[in-house]
């Protein structure tokens, strides 16, 4: 499966993920993964190495991105947020799912 790789230079969407009483983290793209106890992001920018986190749920109030998508995985809705169906399919297998 090809790699994602955003361009020093593209101002597509990101997904910034919010919390209650810090600063939104944006990434590259977000996952919101059902009945999965955390959030999971890659390539967290501002970050010179590209990288994974992951943020327990109870901590997240929200994730938000003017694009996204949602499919299915291993019997488990994802919502992708910063990615379209293309690019969320490149994500797939390094999902905890």
């Amino acid at each position: 499966m090809d790699e994602y790789e955003r361009s020093e230079t593209d101002d597509g969407p990101i997904a910034k993920i919010y919390y209650a009483d810090e600063e939104a983290t944006k990434v590259d793209a977000a996952f919101v993964i059902e009945d999965w106890d955390w959030v999971v992001g890659f390539n967290q920018v501002a970050t010179d190495e590209y990288d994974y986190v992951s943020i327990p749920v109870e901590k997240v109030i929200g994730v938000m991105s003017p694009e996204y998508t949602s499919f299915s995985r291993n019997g488990r809705r994802v919502t992708a947020y910063g990615v379209g169906d293309e690019e969320a399919a490149t994500f797939a297998d390094r999902l905890p799912v």
